[in-house]
Protein backbone atom coordinates (compact mmCIF):
# COMPACT_ATOMS: atom_id res chain seq x y z
CA UNK A 1 0.00 0.00 0.00
CA UNK A 2 1.20 3.41 -0.75
CA UNK A 3 1.23 6.05 1.48
CA UNK A 4 3.98 8.81 2.74
CA UNK A 5 7.52 8.84 1.65
CA UNK A 6 10.03 7.29 3.67
CA UNK A 7 13.13 9.02 2.55
CA UNK A 8 15.87 8.54 5.28
CA UNK A 9 14.12 5.30 6.33
CA UNK A 10 14.51 4.85 9.95
CA UNK A 11 16.30 6.11 12.83
CA UNK A 12 16.37 3.11 13.93
CA UNK A 13 17.76 1.09 11.50
CA UNK A 14 20.66 3.52 10.46
CA UNK A 15 21.72 3.21 14.23
CA UNK A 16 20.23 -0.51 14.58
CA UNK A 17 22.71 -2.93 16.38
CA UNK A 18 25.73 -1.27 18.28
CA UNK A 19 29.23 -2.62 17.31
CA UNK A 20 31.16 -4.46 20.04
CA UNK A 21 34.77 -4.10 19.87
CA UNK A 22 36.48 -7.57 18.93
CA UNK A 23 38.63 -7.29 21.83
CA UNK A 24 35.30 -7.71 24.18
CA UNK A 25 33.94 -10.58 22.44
CA UNK A 26 37.28 -12.68 22.10
CA UNK A 27 37.18 -11.92 25.96
CA UNK A 28 33.84 -13.21 26.34
CA UNK A 29 34.30 -16.40 25.08
CA UNK A 30 37.37 -17.33 27.69
CA UNK A 31 34.11 -16.75 29.56
CA UNK A 32 31.91 -19.56 28.62
CA UNK A 33 32.13 -22.71 30.79
CA UNK A 34 31.50 -20.29 33.85
CA UNK A 35 28.27 -19.10 32.10
CA UNK A 36 26.92 -22.34 30.75
CA UNK A 37 27.04 -23.48 34.95
CA UNK A 38 25.47 -20.21 36.02
CA UNK A 39 22.37 -20.89 33.35
CA UNK A 40 21.85 -24.22 35.51
CA UNK A 41 20.50 -26.38 32.39
CA UNK A 42 17.76 -23.66 31.74
CA UNK A 43 16.24 -24.43 28.38
CA UNK A 44 17.23 -21.89 25.69
CA UNK A 45 13.65 -20.79 23.38
CA UNK A 46 14.22 -20.50 19.83
CA UNK A 47 11.36 -18.38 18.60
CA UNK A 48 10.16 -18.81 15.15
CA UNK A 49 7.93 -16.25 13.49
CA UNK A 50 6.47 -19.34 10.93
CA UNK A 51 4.33 -21.96 11.54
CA UNK A 52 5.78 -25.80 12.19
CA UNK A 53 6.64 -27.84 9.00
CA UNK A 54 7.23 -25.19 6.84
CA UNK A 55 11.06 -25.19 5.27
CA UNK A 56 12.37 -22.30 8.06
CA UNK A 57 10.80 -24.44 10.73
CA UNK A 58 12.38 -27.80 9.76
CA UNK A 59 15.90 -26.14 8.97
CA UNK A 60 15.95 -24.27 12.75
CA UNK A 61 15.34 -27.96 14.75
CA UNK A 62 18.30 -29.05 12.52
CA UNK A 63 20.63 -26.50 13.99
CA UNK A 64 18.97 -26.19 16.99
CA UNK A 65 19.81 -30.11 17.85
CA UNK A 66 23.24 -29.56 16.89
CA UNK A 67 23.26 -26.76 18.70
CA UNK A 68 21.81 -27.98 22.03
CA UNK A 69 24.85 -30.81 21.79
CA UNK A 70 27.35 -28.47 22.08
CA UNK A 71 25.89 -25.97 24.68
CA UNK A 72 25.26 -29.40 26.32
CA UNK A 73 21.71 -27.28 26.86
CA UNK A 74 18.18 -28.39 25.89
CA UNK A 75 16.97 -25.64 23.07
CA UNK A 76 13.09 -25.69 22.75
CA UNK A 77 11.53 -24.37 19.47
CA UNK A 78 8.25 -21.98 19.55
CA UNK A 79 6.61 -21.05 16.78
CA UNK A 80 4.45 -17.70 16.92
CA UNK A 81 3.50 -17.35 13.32
CA UNK A 82 1.12 -13.99 12.17
CA UNK A 83 1.78 -10.27 12.27
CA UNK A 84 4.98 -11.07 9.25
CA UNK A 85 6.57 -12.01 12.09
CA UNK A 86 6.23 -9.16 14.15
CA UNK A 87 4.27 -11.01 17.09
CA UNK A 88 7.64 -13.24 17.64
CA UNK A 89 9.61 -9.85 17.45
CA UNK A 90 8.13 -8.08 19.62
CA UNK A 91 8.18 -11.40 22.52
CA UNK A 92 11.85 -11.98 22.16
CA UNK A 93 12.00 -7.95 22.21
CA UNK A 94 10.78 -7.95 25.33
CA UNK A 95 12.26 -11.29 27.32
CA UNK A 96 14.69 -10.59 29.80
CA UNK A 97 18.32 -10.29 28.26
CA UNK A 98 19.57 -13.27 29.80
CA UNK A 99 20.46 -15.51 26.69
CA UNK A 100 17.68 -17.77 26.61
CA UNK A 101 15.53 -16.47 24.54
CA UNK A 102 16.60 -15.94 20.67
CA UNK A 103 14.86 -15.09 17.83
CA UNK A 104 14.96 -16.82 14.45
CA UNK A 105 14.81 -13.43 12.17
CA UNK A 106 14.63 -12.95 8.37
CA UNK A 107 14.83 -10.15 6.04
CA UNK A 108 10.86 -9.36 5.56
CA UNK A 109 10.79 -9.64 9.38
CA UNK A 110 13.30 -7.34 10.57
CA UNK A 111 15.06 -4.99 8.29
CA UNK A 112 11.32 -4.52 5.76
CA UNK A 113 9.30 -3.88 8.37
CA UNK A 114 11.76 -1.51 10.13
CA UNK A 115 11.79 0.16 7.01
CA UNK A 116 8.28 0.06 5.77
CA UNK A 117 6.18 0.02 9.41
CA UNK A 118 6.29 3.16 11.09
CA UNK A 119 4.20 1.75 13.87
CA UNK A 120 6.86 -1.32 15.17
CA UNK A 121 6.14 -2.01 18.59
CA UNK A 122 9.55 -2.75 19.23
CA UNK A 123 12.73 -1.37 16.78
CA UNK A 124 16.10 -2.60 15.24
CA UNK A 125 17.71 -1.76 18.54
CA UNK A 126 16.04 -3.52 20.69
CA UNK A 127 18.19 -6.78 19.66
CA UNK A 128 21.81 -8.06 19.68
CA UNK A 129 22.58 -10.05 16.86
CA UNK A 130 24.56 -13.67 17.75
CA UNK A 131 24.76 -15.29 14.08
CA UNK A 132 23.89 -15.00 10.52
CA UNK A 133 23.08 -18.76 9.47
CA UNK A 134 22.22 -18.94 5.86
CA UNK A 135 20.64 -17.54 2.96
CA UNK A 136 19.30 -18.14 -0.32
CA UNK A 137 18.54 -16.83 -3.57
CA UNK A 138 15.66 -15.55 -5.62
CA UNK A 139 14.44 -16.87 -9.11
CA UNK A 140 13.25 -15.95 -12.23
CA UNK A 141 10.74 -18.89 -12.80
CA UNK A 142 8.35 -19.08 -15.69
CA UNK A 143 5.60 -21.44 -17.13
CA UNK A 144 6.95 -23.80 -19.48
CA UNK A 145 4.56 -22.85 -21.84
CA UNK A 146 6.21 -19.24 -22.83
CA UNK A 147 9.12 -19.28 -25.49
CA UNK A 148 11.93 -17.92 -22.96
CA UNK A 149 14.66 -20.18 -21.95
CA UNK A 150 17.13 -17.90 -20.89
CA UNK A 151 17.37 -14.17 -19.59
CA UNK A 152 17.73 -12.66 -22.50
CA UNK A 153 15.05 -13.59 -24.25
CA UNK A 154 13.08 -13.45 -21.57
CA UNK A 155 13.81 -9.87 -21.26
CA UNK A 156 13.21 -9.85 -25.33
CA UNK A 157 9.74 -11.49 -24.90
CA UNK A 158 8.65 -9.02 -22.04
CA UNK A 159 9.69 -5.95 -24.26
CA UNK A 160 7.15 -7.41 -27.22
CA UNK A 161 4.60 -8.25 -25.22
CA UNK A 162 1.77 -5.63 -25.46
CA UNK A 163 0.58 -5.76 -21.52
CA UNK A 164 3.47 -6.25 -18.32
CA UNK A 165 3.72 -9.87 -17.44
CA UNK A 166 2.50 -10.84 -13.80
CA UNK A 167 4.74 -11.94 -10.95
CA UNK A 168 3.43 -13.64 -7.77
CA UNK A 169 3.93 -12.12 -4.77
CA UNK A 170 3.54 -12.57 -0.92
CA UNK A 171 1.65 -8.77 -0.81
CA UNK A 172 3.10 -5.38 -0.59
CA UNK A 173 6.23 -4.90 0.64
CA UNK A 174 7.52 -8.40 0.60
CA UNK A 175 10.55 -9.31 -0.71
CA UNK A 176 9.18 -11.20 -3.88
CA UNK A 177 7.77 -7.76 -4.46
CA UNK A 178 10.52 -5.70 -4.12
CA UNK A 179 12.70 -7.86 -5.66
CA UNK A 180 10.07 -7.98 -8.90
CA UNK A 181 9.95 -4.50 -8.97
CA UNK A 182 14.08 -4.61 -8.98
CA UNK A 183 13.74 -6.54 -11.81
CA UNK A 184 11.44 -4.25 -13.72
CA UNK A 185 13.87 -1.56 -13.43
CA UNK A 186 17.25 -3.47 -14.03
CA UNK A 187 15.77 -5.37 -17.68
CA UNK A 188 13.96 -2.12 -18.41
CA UNK A 189 10.55 -4.22 -18.72
CA UNK A 190 6.67 -4.14 -17.40
CA UNK A 191 5.84 -6.42 -14.36
CA UNK A 192 3.00 -6.16 -12.36
CA UNK A 193 2.47 -7.60 -9.13
CA UNK A 194 -0.23 -10.29 -7.98
CA UNK A 195 -0.94 -11.41 -3.95
CA UNK A 196 -1.04 -14.57 -2.56
CA UNK A 197 -1.48 -15.92 0.54
CA UNK A 198 1.29 -18.50 0.35
CA UNK A 199 3.43 -19.71 -2.36
CA UNK A 200 0.50 -22.98 -3.05
CA UNK A 201 -2.09 -20.55 -4.69
CA UNK A 202 0.66 -18.68 -6.92
CA UNK A 203 2.20 -22.26 -8.03
CA UNK A 204 -1.24 -23.16 -8.99
CA UNK A 205 -1.48 -20.50 -10.72
CA UNK A 206 1.90 -20.32 -12.41
CA UNK A 207 1.07 -23.44 -13.82
CA UNK A 208 -2.03 -22.60 -14.64
CA UNK A 209 -0.61 -19.69 -17.08
CA UNK A 210 -3.08 -17.93 -15.19
CA UNK A 211 0.30 -15.22 -14.03
CA UNK A 212 3.46 -16.13 -16.05
CA UNK A 213 6.10 -15.24 -13.68
CA UNK A 214 7.30 -16.67 -9.91
CA UNK A 215 10.36 -14.99 -8.33
CA UNK A 216 10.39 -16.72 -4.70
CA UNK A 217 13.11 -19.36 -3.72
CA UNK A 218 13.68 -21.72 -6.07
CA UNK A 219 12.70 -24.70 -3.78
CA UNK A 220 9.24 -23.55 -3.65
CA UNK A 221 8.91 -24.55 -7.82
CA UNK A 222 11.45 -27.53 -7.94
CA UNK A 223 9.61 -30.62 -8.11
CA UNK A 224 7.66 -28.58 -11.08
CA UNK A 225 10.69 -27.69 -12.90
CA UNK A 226 11.91 -31.09 -12.74
CA UNK A 227 8.62 -32.46 -14.60
CA UNK A 228 9.07 -30.37 -17.15
CA UNK A 229 6.27 -27.98 -16.33
CA UNK A 230 7.82 -24.90 -15.13
CA UNK A 231 11.61 -23.40 -16.15
CA UNK A 232 13.91 -21.28 -13.94
CA UNK A 233 15.78 -18.92 -16.33
CA UNK A 234 17.67 -17.30 -13.25
CA UNK A 235 18.67 -17.02 -10.58
CA UNK A 236 19.87 -13.96 -7.36
CA UNK A 237 22.95 -15.50 -6.35
CA UNK A 238 26.49 -13.68 -7.25
CA UNK A 239 27.66 -17.90 -8.37
CA UNK A 240 25.36 -20.85 -9.21
CA UNK A 241 23.99 -22.81 -7.14
CA UNK A 242 25.62 -25.99 -6.50
CA UNK A 243 22.19 -27.55 -6.70
CA UNK A 244 21.24 -26.04 -10.08
CA UNK A 245 24.98 -25.52 -11.76
CA UNK A 246 23.26 -25.28 -14.99
CA UNK A 247 21.15 -22.33 -13.90
CA UNK A 248 22.66 -19.02 -14.99
CA UNK A 249 22.65 -16.25 -12.41
CA UNK A 250 21.46 -12.34 -13.24
CA UNK A 251 24.92 -11.66 -12.78
CA UNK A 252 26.42 -13.55 -15.33
CA UNK A 253 23.38 -12.20 -17.87
CA UNK A 254 24.79 -8.85 -16.93
CA UNK A 255 22.64 -7.30 -14.21
CA UNK A 256 24.76 -7.41 -11.31
CA UNK A 257 22.16 -4.99 -9.55
CA UNK A 258 20.21 -8.20 -9.41
CA UNK A 259 22.52 -9.77 -7.11
CA UNK A 260 20.72 -10.25 -3.80
CA UNK A 261 19.46 -13.16 -1.35
CA UNK A 262 16.85 -13.87 1.77
CA UNK A 263 18.90 -14.67 5.22
CA UNK A 264 17.95 -15.91 8.41
CA UNK A 265 19.68 -15.27 11.60
CA UNK A 266 19.68 -14.96 15.50
CA UNK A 267 19.31 -12.44 17.81
CA UNK A 268 18.87 -12.05 21.27
CA UNK A 269 17.56 -9.13 23.28
CA UNK A 270 19.93 -6.01 23.35
CA UNK A 271 21.94 -5.69 26.52
CA UNK A 272 22.44 -9.70 26.97
CA UNK A 273 26.06 -10.16 28.09
CA UNK A 274 28.15 -10.10 25.35
CA UNK A 275 30.26 -13.27 26.66
CA UNK A 276 26.67 -15.47 26.61
CA UNK A 277 26.68 -14.04 22.81
CA UNK A 278 29.57 -15.33 22.38
CA UNK A 279 28.32 -18.78 23.71
CA UNK A 280 25.51 -18.82 21.65
CA UNK A 281 27.98 -17.66 18.30
CA UNK A 282 30.15 -20.32 18.68
CA UNK A 283 27.83 -22.60 18.94
CA UNK A 284 26.13 -21.95 15.63
CA UNK A 285 29.13 -21.47 14.06
CA UNK A 286 29.65 -25.49 14.53
CA UNK A 287 26.08 -25.91 13.86
CA UNK A 288 26.73 -24.38 10.46
CA UNK A 289 29.67 -26.04 9.78
CA UNK A 290 28.79 -29.92 9.84
CA UNK A 291 27.91 -31.99 7.23
CA UNK A 292 24.47 -32.57 8.22
CA UNK A 293 23.39 -29.07 8.73
CA UNK A 294 25.45 -27.92 5.53
CA UNK A 295 24.13 -30.71 2.98
CA UNK A 296 20.19 -30.67 4.26
CA UNK A 297 20.69 -26.67 3.39
CA UNK A 298 22.15 -27.32 0.00
CA UNK A 299 19.32 -29.61 -1.06
CA UNK A 300 17.28 -26.66 -0.79
CA UNK A 301 19.40 -24.53 -2.70
CA UNK A 302 20.39 -22.79 0.65
CA UNK A 303 23.84 -21.58 1.50
CA UNK A 304 24.91 -21.84 5.34
CA UNK A 305 27.20 -18.94 6.87
CA UNK A 306 29.63 -18.90 9.81
CA UNK A 307 31.19 -15.65 11.44
CA UNK A 308 30.91 -13.44 13.74
CA UNK A 309 28.18 -11.66 15.14
CA UNK A 310 29.11 -8.42 13.01
CA UNK A 311 28.17 -10.70 9.53
CA UNK A 312 24.80 -9.49 10.26
CA UNK A 313 25.33 -5.89 10.80
CA UNK A 314 26.56 -5.78 7.58
CA UNK A 315 23.96 -7.72 5.90
CA UNK A 316 21.81 -5.34 7.59
CA UNK A 317 23.61 -2.41 5.98
CA UNK A 318 23.38 -4.00 2.69
CA UNK A 319 19.83 -4.20 3.00
CA UNK A 320 19.45 -0.92 3.63
CA UNK A 321 21.13 0.05 0.54
CA UNK A 322 19.44 -2.46 -2.06
CA UNK A 323 15.65 -2.68 -0.61
CA UNK A 324 15.92 1.38 0.75
CA UNK A 325 16.48 2.33 -2.63
CA UNK A 326 13.28 0.75 -3.68
CA UNK A 327 11.03 1.44 -0.76
CA UNK A 328 12.00 5.35 -0.38
CA UNK A 329 11.51 5.74 -4.57
CA UNK A 330 8.22 3.95 -4.09
CA UNK A 331 7.39 5.33 -0.87
CA UNK A 332 6.10 1.90 0.23
CA UNK A 333 4.75 2.22 3.66
CA UNK A 334 2.82 -0.38 5.58
CA UNK A 335 0.45 -0.29 8.84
Amino acid sequence: MAGPGTTGLKEEFVKHFPRRPLLAAAAASLCMPAIARAQGGRAIRFVVPFATGGLTDIITRLIAQNMAETLGQTIVVENRPGGNAIIASEAVARAPADGLTVLVGGTAGLPLNAMMRPNLPFRLEDFAPVALLFDGPLSLTVNAGLPPRDIASFVAHAKAEPNPLRYATNGTGSVSHLFGIMMADAMGIRLTDVAYRGNGPSTTDLLAGVIEISVEAPTTTIEHVRAGKLRILGLSYDERAPLLPEILTFKEAGYPALVTSFWTALLVPARTPAAEIARLNAAANKAMQSEAVRDRLASEALRAISGPPSLLDEQMQRDKAQWGRIITERKITLE
